[in-house]
């Protein structure tokens, strides 16, 4: 994965930062070492311009019989030394630190690198004495290294400071992106609505726009979706019960039982195929996002509602205690409802003949189903949630009623487990629908 942008940001600028620091230090060097020897070169100079006639007035006493006039020595650190010459080379006067041969040969005016020393030489206009100023080229670098290091150790002190700024700068305009980034993941999936802009910058503006017409379209497709399913189950339940109503009324004015016999067996399609088209209908719609709502309902009304029509429309006993307190959870009354009646019709249908379905609705927002059945192998289990898998086919079904189970469940954030035999039994199959509590 790629670094982020405030990553990037933050190493460019910091980088560039750097660079430009480590330019300036090189420019402040070498321009303080220009400045320092033209400065330093420039005492030397007038120094040893200072020097020269006070050193030969004081020959010149010394040659007319007058003592030379010295000074008594304190320790202390010589940084500049001179010298005396004559003509011919001779050191006739010298400072107490500089050695008694001459520093440099060379009789003529100028700057001279000698043995780690600065000398410059000056010479009378007769040309009879000459003076040489030394100053130890160690002491120029360590005022060069001294001036630099006060120079550039407040701007050494700023650098961490200017990478602190440059990350609350980059953290700054990264708010309004992690904004509009927590603001996709924080919707749910129904939760269609345009987001907010306002607070994008102007080159991720053109990104807003383009998810906000996605999630307008994405919301028309499902609206279309779901009223197209919706209409197309009324649609559909109304030409084929006309027809089976027309082939019952065939039936009874055939007197030919071999007739007879064909138009009941077309009654019997005709009724798989009204089956199938609304289990089919129903998957579409289970598909579309039917499910994908937040309401808040009582699970055990909605149970309670749906035994009892069960069992007026089957002639299957239902073993069914209501709680003594509503049971809130969220999602779709409408799509819940759709599950909970595909299992009971899947224990209905594949239940054994005579025996109850037992329905179970714990506190925490699940629901049991179970039958009584020969137990299921394996196998077969994993193959049940797949569409048009029948686990008989001694049994007329269309195979979608887990598929369609599973897709609400999904989409109400919940789950959908199946298990056989049934817990502490050696028979059986429950499935067990567990739906998102409020609150929870």
């Amino acid at each position: 994965m790629k670094p982020g942008i405030g990553k990037r940001l933050y190493f460019s600028l910091g980088s560039t930062l750097a660079v430009l620091w480590l330019t300036v230090v090189a420019s402040v060097a070498w321009v303080v070492e220009h400045e320092t020897s033209e400065v330093f070169d420039s005492a030397l100079q007038e120094t040893a311009q200072r020097l020269l006639p006070l050193a030969v007035h004081d020959i010149t006493l010394v040659a007319q019989g007058a003592p030379l006039q010295t000074l008594d020595h304190i320790a202390h650190d010589e940084h500049l030394v001179y010298q005396l010459l004559n003509r011919s080379g001779e050191v006739l006067l010298h400072s107490h630190k500089a050695p008694a041969r001459p520093l440099h040969p060379a009789l003529a005016n100028g700057f001279y690198n000698v043995e780690q020393q600065r000398v410059y030489v000056d010479v009378t206009r007769d040309g009879e004495f000459i003076i040489q100023v030394a100053e130890s080229l160690g002491h120029r670098q360590d005022t060069f290294y001294n001036i630099l290091t006060y120079l550039l150790l407040p701007l050494l002190g700023l650098l961490p400071l200017a990478g602190l700024a440059i990350y609350w700068s980059v953290r700054s305009a990264q708010r309004p992106i992690r904004k509009f980034d927590l603001d996709i993941a924080s919707r749910n999936v129904n939760d269609l609505r345009p987001l907010p802009l306002d607070d994008l910058p102007v080159e991720l503006c053109g990104v807003g726009k383009s998810v906000n017409l996605l999630l307008e379209r994405l919301r028309l497709a499902l609206e279309a979706e779901r009223s197209f399913t919706a209409n197309s189950a009324h649609e559909l339940r109304t030409p084929v019960a006309t027809a089976m109503a027309q082939l019952q009324v065939l039936q009874h004015e055939l007197s030919d039982p071999l007739a007879r016999e064909r138009v009941t067996k077309a009654s019997e399609m005709l009724d798989r195929l009204q089956r199938m088209g609304v289990k089919l209908l129903q998957l579409a719609r289970a598909e579309s996002g039917v499910a994908l709502c937040n309401e808040r309902f009582d699970l055990g009304m909605l149970l309670g509602m749906l035994c009892r029509d069960f069992a007026l429309t089957t002639k299957r006993e239902l073993l069914y205690q209501p709680p003594g307190h509503p049971v809130w959870v969220l999602g779709d009354i409408d799509a819940v409802g759709i599950a909970l009646q595909n299992l009971l019709e899947n224990a209905d249908r594949y239940g054994a003949a005579g025996t109850p379905i037992e329905i179970r609705l714990e506190p925490e927002g699940r629901v049991v189903v179970s039958n009584d059945c020969e137990p299921i192998p394996p196998e077969k289990m994993q193959k049940l949630r797949q569409r048009f898998f029948r686990g008989t086919q001694e049994k007329q079904g269309s195979g979608l009623g887990l598929s369609i189970v599973e897709a609400i469940a999904r989409q109400s954030e919940g789950s959908l487990q199946l298990q056989s035999p049934c817990h502490g039994h050696a028979r059986g199959v429950s499935a067990s629908l567990a739906l998102r509590l409020d609150g929870a």
